[in-house]
């Protein structure tokens, strides 16, 4: 990004054209993004102070940060953190970046859990914490066990439920999925697995790259992780528990089968139309 003029409308324009320039499709979006992590400030407010000038060092701290977009870093690890269901989670390199697809798990289990006598609740592959921490924060009587294989994952899930103010609601257990939950049952167990086949992997956008491998792959077909939950879920489930699952649209016929032996299971699909969420309920 060529110094100009650190007015603040040049300069928006200018990361904006920069960004367009390298593909960068949200490339305005971006632009006051990143701006407003600079300044701390929220994009309502950007849009009031257009004529003012940035400092030195914020405008040299906003360079770097639309030269590091521009090698397709994600927004979100360039800040450090991002928005999930109203609430700032923490965020780096170790975890997913939250999806809004993803809120929709969760607004499924808060409507379950204000419903029905709701106690436990299992999330698996915790990353960030995003759906732990999002669920206990929206219901204070919840007790929430979170579990991920990775100890740098669950670091962050820690941060974010004390920055959140939940850290008393959730559990946090090192496991390879059900592997070290001994003796325990849950009302509903959530997850939103790894369910990236290879060949979708190696066609996905520069972004992805950023992100742990780890979250993504579930073998060839896509379905390691859902067998292993079709396999051992039941085992963990109290009667008429419920399970629910982010799907892999592209798959999502092939995953429901494999809970074909639960009492009821259906779909519900995202904002776009997708397969997105399985419920099921134990019998």
């Amino acid at each position: 990004m060529c110094q100009t003029e650190k007015n603040i409308f040049n300069i928006l324009k200018q990361a904006t054209k920069c960004l367009i320039s390298h593909d960068i499709t949200e490339a305005k979006t971006d632009a006051e993004t990143l701006l407003c992590g600079v300044l701390n400030i929220t994009r309502n407010k950007l849009t009031t102070i257009r004529q003012e000038t940035l400092s030195q060092e914020q405008y040299k701290k906003y360079q770097k940060y639309i030269n590091r977009r521009i090698t397709r870093e994600p927004v979100a690890y360039i800040l450090g953190e991002t928005e999930f269901m109203g609430l700032q989670f923490k965020v780096n390199n170790t975890v997913l970046i939250p999806r809004q697809e993803t809120e929709l798990i969760v607004d499924i289990a808060n409507d379950i859990i204000k419903k029905n006598n709701i106690s436990t609740v299992l999330d698996l592959c915790t990353g960030s914490g995003c759906i732990a921490v999002s669920i206990a924060k929206y219901n204070p009587n919840i007790l929430v066990t979170s579990v991920d294989i990775s100890s740098k994952a669950l670091s962050i899930a820690k941060e974010n439920a004390v920055r959140n103010e939940v850290s008393q609601q959730i559990n946090f257990i090192e496991s390879n999925m059900f592997n070290n939950i001994i003796g325990k049952k849950f009302d509903i167990i959530i997850s939103n697995p790894p369910y990236v086949m290879l060949d979708e992997y190696k066609k996905l956008e520069k972004e992805i790259f950023f992100e742990p491998k780890i979250a993504f792959l579930a073998g060839t077909d896509g379905l390691d992780f859902y067998r292993v939950i079709a396999e051992k879920v039941k085992y963990f489930l109290n009667k008429d528990g419920v399970l629910l699952l982010e799907l892999n649209a592209n798959i999502s016929l092939k995953i429901v089968d494999l809970f074909r032996n639960f009492i009821f299971t259906k779909i519900r699909k995202d904002y776009s139309g997708l397969d997105r969420i399985l419920i099921a309920q134990n019998g």
